[in-house]
């Protein structure tokens, strides 16, 4: 037998490479691997036999202390994810995955990062947890430590696995679609999406969760941000550079599922990890947290879903599900032959729908799934694909379902969200979830511009109703007109009227449906930045009675919004100082406005019940 791990999970070339390796075999050789579009031997690192040590397993929390065996890194090597082959005898290279003799690790870029270069980031804290080498992971016969800063379940990853190269938790079943590779490894969630990734040219950059923890600048040369597979546990400081990224304009593509459920803290100089998976009994006098993202800060409000409206299929054959679709119009979709209500992914060879599945909260209008905003879900989350969770699945909550969709930050961020587990599985079985990742890649490795529209607003709110023309813009500041860059506006679900430069005007359409405007910036004939928002017209009715709701409120907040006219916290002869001859004509002019916008309503509200 031979086993080992790596001192530090990644490293940039030109350092030190430092393994610790145990073997019963007195002499060993170490090969190395890159896993690209193909698994690749690096032949300018010489395998020469070293003396081997057999050395026993330690405590599942504390470093195993292994004798440690250097190479440095060349500096040719490119970033990639990197597989040590540990050999007594013949390697086993065709795969990466294995239970010993092999183990994993990154190599970062370091330098200047070409525009549109998407950064991957490997889900190695998630593999950590649930690594079981040497018996106990985050699942089962860890142990609960009241010492740590963060008491909690603690683990090291100072030990073979994380990744490959050691035992997966005791009791977790063998994929039914896929038993070559264990869950919870490179191999079975990451493998086939970098192989896809690479040879589609893409070439991205990778770092592990481990780097995003300790590196706050990680992402700042990066549009996109790819989170892969099963990418369960966070610590505080990986959501916070996650978020900052998301919020200052980055991009984030999560072909994922059950993402950020649970938090996780750094102990042992960062070497062991901690998490309260369950609370104290109530007689304990040790009182902690539970360190479950969705009951401390919902991770919704970042990653737009949470595996409390979604569920899992752990064990044999699942229900074959996939996604049906909604606004087959939108960009996502382009040249997917893809029309609304049709359904993709529902191979019974292996669905996409599982093993673990995200969601966000909806109810339905006028035929289509909107957001509630449960949760932190944002309100503008687009709901592009639903596949309802039947019987068979565990779920927290009535009417589960996986929610594939994406949302916009404020400053033009775009969050694209797949909300399944097996989402990179499937991107070199299915030519449906290949285009739709395809478009992805795409638009969100490019610099994201915001959309400002429809406007002029409604009530101060970017509202628009059904038949209206209506403006949008890109937010251009320090882009345009300087350096010749062309905008090529793209329209769907409405009629471009006029478009030049950086606004266009469209008519929207007669009934309420999904309208994407969306901007890519070109100079010369490469794009250098994208943007997007899609929205939905009020109906009339709708418009009618969101405009009753804005004359009250004018009429009650003519002061401030906390010293409004009307309150029911106080005695109305407390507010009557607020009735001033200035304000009364004000009131007056509203009170007209109002008879006339609630008369509209009250038209728009029979048409629609006639058509019903």
């Amino acid at each position: 037998m031979i086993r080992a791990y790596p001192r530090f999970p990644s490293l940039y070339p030109g350092e030190t490479l430092v393994l610790h390796v145990s073997t019963d075999s007195p002499r060993f050789r170490v090969e190395f691997y890159r896993q690209g579009a193909d698994l690749v031997r690096m032949s300018d690192i010489l395998s020469q036999p070293l003396p081997g040590s057999n050395l026993p397993e330690g405590p599942t929390e504390l470093d195993w202390g292994w004798t440690g065996y250097q190479w440095e890194i060349p500096l040719g090597w490119s970033s990639g994810v990197y597989v040590a082959m540990l050999v007594e005898t013949a390697p086993d290279v065709t795969t990466t995955f294995g239970t010993e003799a092999k183990a994993l690790f990154v190599v970062r870029h370091k330098g200047p990062v070409a525009a549109g270069t998407p950064l991957y980031k490997v889900s190695w804290a998630t593999w950590v947890a649930y690594n079981s080498t040497g018996y106990g992971s985050f699942y089962t016969e860890s142990l609960f430590s009241r010492d740590e800063p963060r008491p909690g379940f603690k683990v090291t990853w100072r030990r073979p696995g994380c990744g490959t190269g050691g035992l997966i938790m005791a009791g977790d079943p063998v994929d039914y679609y896929d038993t070559a590779s264990r869950r919870q490894t490179f191999e079975h969630w990451d493998a086939p999406l970098v192989r896809w990734l690479e040879r589609e040219g893409y070439a991205p950059h990778y770092c592990t969760d481990f780097d995003l923890h300790k590196d706050p600048g990680l992402l700042a040369p990066y549009s996109l941000l790819l989170s892969v597979g099963h990418d369960e546990y966070w610590s505080q400081a990986m959501r916070s550079a996650i978020e900052a990224h998301i919020g200052r304009g980055g991009n984030v593509a999560f072909l994922t599922g059950n993402t950020a459920f649970y938090r996780i803290h750094f102990t042992d100089d960062d070497t062991a990890l901690t998490c309260a998976k369950v609370l104290p009994a109530a007689r304990d006098p040790g009182k902690w947290e539970r360190d479950s993202w969705p009951e401390l800060d919902p991770e919704a409000r970042t990653i737009g879903v949470t595996t409390s409206f979604g569920g899992g299929w752990w064990d044999g054959k699942r229900e074959a599900l996939g996604y049906t679709i909604q606004h087959a119009d939108h960009w996502a979709f382009a040249g997917t032959g893809l029309n609304d209500g049709d359904t993709f992914g529902d191979d019974p060879d292996y669905p996409l729908i599982g093993y673990e599945v995200d969601g966000a909260a909806f109810r339905m209008r006028r035929g289509r799934a909107l957001p509630t905003g449960e949760l932190g879900t944002p309100r503008d989350f687009v709901i592009l694909g639903v596949a309802e969770l039947g019987e068979g699945w565990s779920f927290a909550k009535a009417g589960a379902a996986a929610t594939m969709g994406l949302f916009v930050s404020p400053r033009g961020g775009i969050v694209f969200q797949a909300a399944t587990t097996d989402w990179p599985i499937l991107v070199a079985r299915n030519a449906h979830v290949a285009g739709i990742t395809r478009n992805v890649m795409d638009r969100l490795r490019w610099p994201s511009v915001r959309v400002m529209g429809p406007l002029p607003t409604r009530g101060g709110r970017m509202l628009a109703a059904v038949g209206e023309t209506v403006m949008f813009h890109v937010d251009l500041a320090g882009i345009w007109p300087a350096g010749g860059v062309d905008l090529h506006w793209h329209v769907t679900g409405a009629r471009l009227v006029e478009g030049q430069g950086p606004q266009v005007r469209i008519e929207l359409p007669a009934w309420p449906e999904f309208v994407t405007v969306s901007v890519e910036l070109k100079r010369d004939t490469t794009t250098i930045g994208f943007g997007t928002r899609t929205f939905m017209p009020l109906s009339e009715d709708e418009a009618a009675r969101v405009a009753v709701l804005i004359d009250l409120r004018e009429m009650a907040m003519t002061d401030e919004p906390s010293s409004p006219m009307v309150s029911a916290a106080h005695d109305p002869l407390e507010r009557q100082e607020l009735l001033s001859p200035v304000r009364l004509p004000y009131i007056q002019e509203r009170a007209v406005r109002l008879q006339k916008n609630i008369a509209e309503a009250i038209r728009t509200a029979a048409e629609e019940t006639e058509e019903e």
